[in-house]
C-alpha cells in the first residue's frame, strides 16, 4: 500500500523553517532565561511522563512572561490537546496561525481541535485553508506530496483512534481511514471507507468499510452511507464497542504488511524546532 505521509526525517526537515517563513519572530530571552529554561525542561519531563496538564501549567507560566515565544506556545497547544483541553489548545494554535497563516501543520492541528469540539463550521473553514495551501502553485512540496492528513485523534481507553481524510477521493475512491494504535503507537487495526462504481436502486453510490489487522481482513459494511466523515467515525467507534458483526472475514498471511498505512509520522506530528528553548518531542 502507498503511504499517506512521508517518513519522519523528511517531515522534520521540512518543518524546520516554518516559524521563520511564517514571519513569526520570537523575542530575545531576558535575565530570567535560566529560570525559563529550567521550567521548560520540567514541563518536557512531565509531558514525557504523560502528565500533560501539569506540563501545560508550566508552559503557560513561561508564556505569561514571554507571550511571543511561539515554540513554547506550540508545546502548550500540544499539551492542552493531549490533556483533553481542546478549547485551550485551539486558542494557542489560533494565535500561532495568526502570525503564520501559511503553516499547514498548525492548520491541521486546528482541524483536529475543532473536530473534538464539534465545531463543524470551523472544521470546514480550516479544511478549505489546508486544501488551498496544498493547491497553491508555490505551496509546500511536502504538503503536495501527501495523500491525506490526520483529521482527528480520539482516545479509546488506553488506545487512540486516528481519523484520516484523503485529499482527492474522486480520483481513487478512498474517503476516510481510521487507524487504531496502542499507547506505544503500534498499529492494531486499520479501517478504510472506499466507494464503489455501483449504485443501489435509488441511484445512490455504494460504499464499503473494511478492516485490516494482522492475519485478517474484515468487511463490516456495504451500503449508501460512508460519504460522511461523522457517520464513518461513528460506525468505526461502534465496531470497536462490539455493536456490529462483520459481513465477511478473510484470513491473510501474517507477514503481509497491511498495517503500513499511513506510516512515517505520529498523528501529533513531528517535533518542531525552536529558537529559544528545546522543543517538545
Amino acid at each position: 500500500m502507498r503511504r499517506l505521509l512521508l517518513p519522519m526525517l523528511m517531515l522534520m526537515a521540512a518543518v524546520s523553517s516554518l516559524l521563520l517563513l511564517s514571519g513569526c519572530q520570537e523575542e530575545e530571552a531576558g535575565d530570567d532565561e535560566l529560570e525559563m529554561r529550567a521550567l521548560f525542561a520540567e514541563a518536557r519531563k512531565l509531558d514525557e511522563q504523560g502528565k500533560h496538564h501539569e506540563a501545560l501549567v508550566r508552559y503557560e507560566t513561561i508564556l505569561g512572561r514571554h507571550p511571543n515565544w511561539m515554540s513554547t506556545r506550540l508545546n502548550a497547544g500540544m499539551a492542552a490537546y493531549d490533556s483533553g483541553q481542546y478549547e485551550k489548545a485551539a486558542g494557542h494554535f489560533e494565535l500561532i496561525h495568526k502570525y503564520g497563516p501559511n503553516d499547514w501543520y498548525i492548520v491541521r492541528k486546528l482541524i483536529q481541535c475543532y473536530e473534538r469540539l464539534g465545531r463543524d463550521d470551523k472544521v470546514a473553514v480550516f479544511r478549505k485553508k489546508l486544501t488551498d495551501l496544498r493547491n497553491k502553485k508555490d505551496g509546500s512540496p511536502l504538503l503536495k506530496s501527501f495523500h491525506g492528513f490526520s483529521r482527528d485523534y480520539i482516545p479509546v481507553g488506553t488506545m487512540h483512534l486516528i481519523g484520516y481524510e484523503f485529499f482527492e477521493p474522486k480520483k481513487h475512491g478512498r474517503f476516510w481511514l481510521f487507524k487504531l494504535e496502542d499507547h506505544h503507537r503500534k498499529p492494531l487495526s486499520i479501517f478504510l471507507i472506499h466507494s464503489t462504481p455501483f449504485h443501489n436502486g435509488k441511484g445512490q453510490r455504494l460504499f464499503y468499510l473494511t478492516e485490516a489487522c494482522p492475519g485478517w481482513m474484515r468487511t463490516w459494511y456495504v451500503g449508501p452511507e460512508g460519504r460522511s466523515y461523522e457517520w464513518s467515525r461513528k460506525r468505526v467507534t461502534e465496531i470497536l464497542e462490539s455493536k456490529h458483526k462483520p459481513l465477511m472475514v478473510k484470513p491473510l498471511p501474517l507477514d503481509l504488511e497491511v498495517l503500513d498505512v499511513p506510516g512515517g509520522t505520529s498523528p501529533q506530528g513531528p517535533p518542531r524546532p525552536g529558537t529559544q528553548e528545546p522543543e517538545k518531542k
